[in-house]
């Protein structure tokens, strides 16, 4: 499980429809897709920090779960590749 996992996250509109479209879950009800989300972050062990935002991997791919740090909600799901996590980090 990820240490940072916490189960009293909130989600944004957009965060489950950007869900749905990534993890491919379109014919999904909303509390369906939250919980493929708890599963893919439990499976989880990428994970970096930019600007009070975690990222985590979608159970180790380069689908990123962006969770605001300070309100504990995702607020997207988006395709980080390696060289966008590096600029990301200031690597390049």
């Amino acid at each position: 499980m990820s240490y940072y996992y916490k189960p009293s996250m909130g989600y944004s509109v957009h965060a489950l429809q950007r869900a749905k479209e990534r993890l491919k879950l379109q014919d999904k009800q909303d509390w369906e897709v939250k919980e493929a989300i708890k599963k893919h972050i439990f499976n989880s062990t990428k994970t970096f920090r930019m600007n009070g935002m975690l990222y985590l991997s979608a159970s180790n791919t380069n689908i990123f779960f962006v969770i605001n740090e300070s309100s504990n909600t995702l607020v997207t799901v988006t395709l980080v590749s390696a060289e966008k996590q590096l600029r990301l980090m200031g690597g390049w």
